[in-house]
C-alpha cells in the first residue's frame, strides 16, 4: 500500500504540472494573436501564430522523434502489455518524460488531440517505475532486498494497472471510472486484490489534484482540472419520450465513431505505406497539418461575418456561466459583441466544451449563444483533422477530440429541437453531454467505465440512465460496422492479443490443439553440452525449451533468460578423467534464484556471451533451474480450453503432452490468436478442397465420386467409405498476414471425425514425419536438443506453428550426436545418456524451417 499511496501523490503531481504547463503556453499563443488582432495588425497577428503553433508541434515531434514510443496515446501499448505481451520500452522512465512534456507542447499546438490518453500511459508509466526501484535509463538501483518481489513481470503489471487508474483519474477527475477502465478496458486478469489497490491509488490522485487546484476547500470548485466539464447546476429534467432520442442519438454517435475508426486505420495504413518510419517525411507530414489546422483556426472564423452581441441580463445566471461569457472571442467585432466560430476555435478544448455544456438554451430562451451554422463550421474541420492528428509523431489522446466533436453534434441536435419544439425538450446543453459521449461510445466501445467517467466528471447522478442508454446504443451500432479504435491499432501493429474469448470459429474451437500446435519441439536434456546449449541460442530466437528425459517424457522447462544467465556467469561443469577411463564432471557453482533474477528486466543476450573452446565442451546440468511443473495440456484437449488457459492465466507458452506423458508440439499465444487460427481452418479448408478436387457448385454426393475416381478409395473399403483410409497431402505453402508458413499433412478419412487424441481415425492430423499411425495411434517425433521448434515467445520473433520438419539428413551438431556417458562424484549425477536420433536444428533446411519472417517480428 505505501508503493501505490506513493503512485497516486506522484501521478497527481504529474497531473497538475501538465495542467499548468499546457494552460500557460496555451493562454501565451492565443493572447498573443489577440494582441496584434485587437491592434489590428492582423498579418502580423496571423504569423505569430503560426509560428508559434508549428514551433510547439515540432518541439512535441522532436522529443518523439527522440523517444518513438512517446508518440500517439499509448492507450492501445498499454493494453496489449496487460494483456500479457512483452513490449520493450513501453513503461520505461525515459519514456514517461518525453511524454510528459511531448503532451504538453502538443495539446498547446492547438491541434484537435488530447492529454487525457498520453495521461494514462504515463500513470501506467509512473506505476512500472515505482514498482521496481531502479532505473536503466538513469542507473540507479535502489535496493534488491527491498523490490524483489515486485521484480517479475506480474508484479510490474498490476502496478502498470494501478497506474493507468489513476491516470484517469488525474485526467477526467473520475477515479471510480479509472479503476472500471483498467477492468474493462485494459487488465485481462483482474482479482478483488487488485481492485482496491487500483481504487487506493485513484483515491489518493483525486486527494492530490484537489488539494493542488482548491487548497482545503475541497468540493467546491469542478472547472479546474486536466479536462473539466463543469458544474451542471441548471439540468430541469428530460421527458420520458426523450430516452429515445438519446438512443438514436447514441446509435448515430456509433456510426460516426466507427466512421472515426475506419478512417483512421486507412490513414494508418497510407502512413505506414507512403512514410513509414523516415524522420523528415514525418516531421514533414506534422509540420503540414499543423500549418493547415493553423490556417483553418485563424481563417474560418474569419468567414462568419455574424457578430452576436453578449447578454447582459444574467441575473440568473450562476458564477460559471458568467465566469464563460469573458472568455467568448471578440475577434473582429466590436465591443459587447462576440464572434461564434472564433470563440469555438480560440479558446482551449476544455473551454469549447464547457461552453457547449453550460450556455443556456432552451424553450423559455429567446437567447442563442452558437447557431447551427457555426456549430458545422467548426465541427467538420475539428472532427475530419482528429483523423489525421491521432497517427502523427506527437503525443495524441482521442477522448478529448471525440468529446469535443460529440458535445458539438449533440448541441446541433440540442438546437434544432429547442427550435422546433421549444418547451417540449431539455436543454441543449444536455444533449451536447449526450452527443459527447455517443460519439466517445462509438470510437471507443466503452459502456461501463464510459458511463462513470461521464457521469463522474459532470457531477449530476441525474445523467446516469440517459448516458447508459447512449453508450450502449452506440456499442451496438458501431460493433455492427468495425472494431474499437484501440482494437484496430492492435492490430495493425501485429500484436498477438487475446480477446476475452473466440468468436468466430464456430464449431472449429473444439478441434484438438494437436492440429494448430508447433512440432517437432527444440528440447533439452537434463544435462546438456555448453556447445549446443550456446549454438541452439544462437541459432533460434525462442523463449522456452521443454526438458526431456531419454525416452522423450516431460522433466520441465527453462527459460531462455535463465540459460543466458547461467551462461554468462559459466556456471557449467568440466569433464575431467575418472577411475577406470571414465569420464566425470567437476563440481560446477551452484547459481541461486535470486542471482537469476537479479538483473530482470535486462538479462544477459547469447550476443554478448563469449566462450572459449575449452568452455564449448564443458557440461551443463539446468536440472536445479528448471521449472519442474510447468503449464502443460493433453494433446486431444480442444483449442477452445487451450485459448482460456492462455487467456484467464497469461501463460506465453503451453507444453503439449501426448497421453504417455511425451512431448509432442507446443504452443505460443502467437498461435491461439483468432486471426491465425481464421488463416489456418480455412486455408486447410481451401487446400484440402483443391487437392480432392472437391467442386462447390457440384451435386450433392458428386464429391464422393471424385475422391473414388481420384483413386483414394481403400480396396478393402466398400464404395463410399474412406474409413482407415489416409493420404499424404503435398507440400503446401501459404501466408496469413506477413507470415509464412510450410505444412505437411497426412489427412485420416473416417466417419468420426476429430475423435481420439487428435492423431486417429478420422482426424486431420500433422505428421511429423509424413507418415501416419494406424486408427486412434500416434507416432511421437524423436527427441533432442536438435528438433524442430521450442516455445517461442521471444521479443523478436514468432513460432511457426506449422513449419515443415526438417529432414533427417544430418546430424551433426545436434544434441543426439554420440558423447561419452561421464559420472559425477558423489552424489553421482550422469550425463544423459544419447537421444534418439533426429532430425538436426542445424542443418541447412531445418535453419529455412525455424527461420521467421522479418515482418513478422513484434514483441511479445
Amino acid at each position: 500500500m505505501g508503493i501505490s499511496r506513493s503512485m497516486g501523490l506522484v501521478i497527481g503531481g504529474i497531473g497538475y504540472f501538465v495542467s499548468y504547463v499546457t494552460e500557460a503556453l496555451t493562454i501565451f499563443k492565443f493572447d498573443t494573436a489577440l494582441d496584434y488582432i485587437n491592434k489590428g495588425q492582423w498579418e502580423a497577428a496571423f504569423f505569430v501564430f503560426l509560428i508559434v503553433c508549428l514551433f510547439y508541434s515540432s518541439v512535441a515531434g522532436i522529443l518523439c522523434w527522440m523517444e518513438p514510443t512517446a508518440a500517439g496515446s499509448g492507450i492501445p501499448e498499454i493494453k496489449a502489455y496487460l494483456n500479457g505481451i512483452n513490449l520493450n520500452k513501453v513503461v520505461r522512465i525515459r519514456v514517461l518524460i518525453f511524454k510528459v512534456i511531448g503532451m504538453c507542447f502538443s495539446v498547446s499546438a492547438g491541434l484537435p488531440l488530447g492529454k487525457e490518453g498520453p495521461m494514462i500511459h504515463a500513470g501506467a508509466a509512473t506505476g512500472a517505475a515505482m514498482s521496481q526501484g531502479k532505473s536503466a535509463t538513469f542507473g540507479f538501483d535502489t535496493s534488491w532486498t527491498k523490490f524483489q518481489d515486485l521484480r517479475n513481470d506480474r508484479s510490474k503489471r498490476d502496478f502498470v494497472t494501478f497506474g493507468a487508474a489513476a491516470g484517469v483519474a488525474a485526467a477526467f477527475s473520475a477515479p471510480i471510472g479509472g479503476v472500471l477502465f483498467t477492468l474493462e478496458e485494459g487488465a485481462s486478469y483482474w482479482s478483488t486484490n487488485l481492485t482496491f489497490r487500483a481504487f487506493f491509488c485513484a483515491m489518493i490522485t483525486q486527494l492530490t489534484l484537489n488539494l493542488a487546484y482548491s487548497g482545503f476547500q475541497l468540493g467546491r470548485d469542478h472547472t479546474n482540472g486536466l479536462f473539466a466539464f463543469g458544474l451542471f447546476t441548471d439540468f430541469s429534467g428530460y421527458a420520458t419520450f426523450e430516452l429515445f432520442i438519446f438512443i438514436l442519438m447514441g446509435a448515430a454517435g456509433g456510426v460516426m465513431g466507427a466512421y472515426f475508426n475506419e478512417m483512421n486505420r486507412r490513414a494508418a495504413v497510407f502512413r505506414s505505406q507512403h512514410i513509414g518510419t523516415t524522420v523528415w517525411k514525418r516531421i514533414l507530414e506534422l509540420t503540414l497539418v499543423t500549418m493547415l489546422f493553423a490556417v483553418i483556426t485563424f481563417v474560418v472564423p474569419l468567414m462568419w461575418a455574424t457578430c452576436t452581441s453578449i447578454p447582459t441580463d444574467t441575473a440568473d445566471w450562476d458564477d460559471q456561466e458568467v465566469n464563460l461569457l469573458d472568455k467568448l472571442v471578440q475577434y473582429q467585432c466590436k465591443e459587447n459583441e462576440y464572434n461564434q466560430v472564433a470563440s469555438l476555435y480560440f479558446v482551449p478544448a476544455d473551454v469549447t466544451l464547457q461552453q457547449l455544456f453550460h450556455f443556456k438554451e432552451s424553450g423559455d430562451t429567446t437567447y442563442t449563444t452558437f447557431d447551427t451554422g457555426a456549430l458545422l463550421m467548426f465541427f467538420v474541420p475539428y472532427f475530419s483533422f482528429a483523423i489525421l492528428v491521432s497517427g502523427m509523431l506527437l503525443p495524441a489522446g482521442l477522448f478529448v477530440p471525440m468529446l469535443v466533436s460529440g458535445a458539438c453534434y449533440g448541441r446541433i441536435v440540442g438546437h434544432i429541437l429547442n427550435t422546433a419544439f421549444p418547451g417540449y425538450v431539455t436543454d441543449s446543453g444536455t444533449y451536447a453531454l449526450i452527443g459527447a459521449a455517443a460519439i466517445l461510445g462509438g470510437m471507443s466501445r466503452m459502456t461501463m467505465a464510459g458511463t462513470i467517467i461521464m457521469l463522474e466528471a459532470s457531477g449530476k447522478s441525474e445523467y446516469l440512465l440517459p448516458l447508459m442508454l447512449t453508450f450502449a446504443a452506440a456499442r451496438y451500432a458501431g460493433n455492427a460496422i468495425n472494431d474499437p479504435i484501440y482494437d484496430m491499432f492492435i492490430h495493425l501493429k501485429s500484436l498477438p492479443f487475446l480477446e476475452s474469448s473466440l468468436k468466430t470459429l464456430g464449431l472449429l474451437n473444439y478441434h484438438p490443439v494437436v492440429e494448430i500446435m508447433a512440432q517437432p519441439v527444440v528440447t533439452l536434456g537434463e544435462i546438456n553440452k555448453v556447445g549446443d546449449v550456446h549454438r541452439i541460442l544462437s541459432t533460434l530466437s525462442h523463449n522456452g525449451f521443454p526438458v526431456v528425459g531419454k525416452t522423450g517424457h516431460l522433466k520441465g522447462l527453462i527459460l531462455r533468460k535463465h540459460l543466458c544467465t547461467l551462461m554468462k556467469l559459466k556456471a557449467f561443469s568440466a569433464p575431467v578423467a575418472g577411475p577406470g577411463g571414465t569420464t566425470q564432471l567437476a563440481p560446477a557453482a551452484t547459481v541461486f534464484h535470486d542471482t537469476l533474477e537479479r538483473t530482470y528486466p535486462s538479462y544477459p543476450r547469447i550476443e554478448d556471451i563469449t566462450l572459449t573452446p575449452a568452455e564449448m565442451n564443458c557440461w551443463l546440468d539446468i536440472r536445479p533451474y528448471m521449472d519442474t511443473s510447468p503449464y502443460t495440456i493433453n494433446a486431444s484437449s480442444s483449442v477452445q480450453r487451450c485459448y482460456r488457459f492462455f487467456r484467464t492465466m497469461g501463460l506465453r507458452h503451453l507444453v503439449v503432452l501426448d497421453e504417455d506423458h511425451r512431448v509432442t508440439g507446443i504452443i505460443t499465444r502467437k498461435d491461439i490468436t483468432e486471426t491465425r487460427l481464421e488463416h489456418h481452418w480455412f486455408h486447410e479448408g481451401d487446400n484440402m478442397q483443391k487437392y480432392l478436387n472437391i467442386d462447390p457448385t457440384s451435386e450433392p454426393g458428386q464429391e464422393n465420386a471424385n475422391l473414388l475416381n481420384d483413386g483414394v478409395g481403400d480396396d478393402d473399403t466398400p464404395s463410399g467409405s474412406f474409413s482407415g483410409t489416409n493420404r499424404t497431402l503435398p507440400m503446401q505453402s501459404f501466408s496469413s498476414g506477413s507470415s509464412h508458413h510450410a505444412v505437411n499433412h497426412t489427412t485420416h478419412f473416417g466417419p468420426s471425425a476429430g475423435a481420439g487424441s487428435g492423431a486417429g481415425s478420422g482426424a486431420i492430423s500433422t505428421s511429423s514425419h509424413g507418415t501416419t499411425a494406424g486408427a486412434g495411434a500416434y507416432t511421437p517425433p524423436a527427441f533432442g536438443m536438435g528438433n524442430a521448434y521450442a516455445a517461442n515467445e521471444s521479443e523478436d520473433s514468432v513460432s511457426n506453428p506449422l513449419a515443415s520438419p526438417p529432414t533427417a539428413s544430418t546430424n551433426a551438431g545436434n544434441a543426439g550426436a554420440r558423447f561419452p556417458t561421464p559420472t559425477r562424484p558423489a552424489p553421482a549425477v550422469s550425463a544423459p545418456a544419447p537421444a534418439a536420433a533426429g532430425p538436426s536444428a542445424s542443418s541447412s533446411k531445418t535453419k529455412k524451417a525455424m527461420k521467421e519472417p522479418k515482418s513478422m517480428r513484434s514483441s511479445t
